[in-house]
């Protein structure tokens, strides 16, 4: 198998796994944090492109199938988009985790706040109410990245499923 079909199949992977443990480990109608454990587990993994095509393919997914709101397009990519920019200019994980959380928790939950006045009217919603919200999802999920990417690294996982998909 070529080094494009296994990365293909990684990013399909890893977006599966993010789509079922999403219902599982989440707190309803405010927490989805398996979106950014995926966003910095597939970037560091995959590299930028494939890492950010497997987000874009989960909240895709999430939109579609488990009938997300829009919250999930600027709360799942902004933040991937940014931690794969970040890692593929340093291959630092935690340069990858920092481009998430601030990509996520600050500028995606303002990218939601037109989304929320078009939606919803503009009663009792700022340019920051989303902030809170998206940044306890990011935190926890990126934290989880963190561990996991940690565990594989001493294993010898990590490098090994690197060195596959490149």
């Amino acid at each position: 198998m070529n080094s494009k079909t296994k990365k293909m199949v990684l990013t399909a992977v890893l977006a599966a796994v993010g789509f079922v443990l999403t219902p599982i480990l989440r707190i309803p109608g405010y927490a989805a944090p398996m979106q950014h454990l995926i966003n910095v587990t597939g970037v560091v993994l995959l590299g930028p492109v494939y890492g950010f095509a497997c987000s874009a393919l989960l909240t895709v997914m999430k939109l579609i199938i488990m009938g997300e709101d829009l919250f999930s397009i600027p709360g799942g990519l902004i933040g991937a988009f940014l931690a794969a920019v970040l890692f593929a200019k340093t291959k630092n994980i935690y340069l990858a985790v920092a481009g998430e959380i601030f990509g996520t928790g600050i500028l995606g939950a303002m990218c939601s706040y037109p989304l929320s006045a078009f939606y919803y009217g503009n009663a009792g919603v700022s340019l920051f109410t989303y902030i809170p919200a998206f940044l306890i999802s990011t935190c926890f999920g990126s934290a989880c990245a963190v561990v996991l990417l940690k565990f594989m690294k001493k294993s010898g996982l990590l490098a090994k499923l690197q060195e596959e998909a490149n």
